[in-house]
């Protein structure tokens, strides 16, 4: 069962062992069949699974495999935003407008958290779906496309339609996303991984580790 897994991972993520990022960029925009979500802590650990005690106290036991990307969260600054940054976004939707100009009225978004994405993850996940962490929230990835003081239009197609404009004040937090490894993968680290159920147990597609006191605000 876990080798007809591996399979269908290879067909749903898109060669996950040549480009790890196509496992996260799977869970942010389909919308069948996708992982669950779990965020919380790793309590324990060893070479084949690792236990994550929930944000609601429930205690998961997810196996990890040679396919299961790990990535890594760090600290950034809102300087390292410049035009073209390869950029992710959580954040809802205000009743108001961008103060962007351009051709056509955007609705202002404000954001819950923004992450710089590596420069060899450019192109995962683009594009603009609901998210779970709140019940208006939405996921956008793309690139810088225009700038205004702290406001940033994040485009990830080629019409204006396909263009989020976000507000990251300056209580949002800021966070590096880069390809990690499994030195990562520790007692208390904060993680927040996406998995899929086999045979009654939970199998790593994807985790994302926040470095040193880091927690995933996504």
């Amino acid at each position: 069962m876990i080798r007809k897994l591996s399979c269908l991972v290879v067909v749903y993520f898109v060669i996950v062992l040549v480009l790890s990022s196509s496992a996260y960029a799977q869970v942010v925009t389909e919308t069948e069949g996708q992982p669950d979500r779990i965020r919380g802590d790793i309590t324990e650990v060893d070479s084949s699974s690792i236990v994550v005690k929930s944000k609601d106290g429930k205690l998961v036991t997810i196996s990890l495999e040679d396919y299961s990307s790990i990535f890594s969260l760090t600290k950034a600054s809102f300087s390292d935003v410049d035009f073209g940054v390869y950029v992710g976004s959580i954040s809802r939707k205000l009743d108001k407008y961008s103060p962007i100009v351009r051709d056509s009225l955007s609705w202002l978004h404000q954001g819950y958290e923004l992450r710089i994405i590596d420069e060899s993850l450019r192109g995962l996940a683009v594009g603009h779906t609901p998210w779970d962490l709140t019940s208006e929230s939405v996921i956008t990835h793309g690139w810088v496309d225009d700038l205004e003081i702290r406001v940033i239009s994040i485009k990830y197609g080629p019409t204006e339609e396909e263009e989020t404009d976000v507000d990251i004040s300056r209580d949002v937090p800021i966070l590096k996303l880069s390809m990690g490894n499994k030195t990562l993968i520790k007692l208390g680290a904060h993680v927040f991984v996406g998995a899929q159920m086999v045979e009654d147990k939970y199998v790593a597609v994807f985790i994302m580790v926040g470095e040193g006191d880091i927690v995933p605000p996504l």
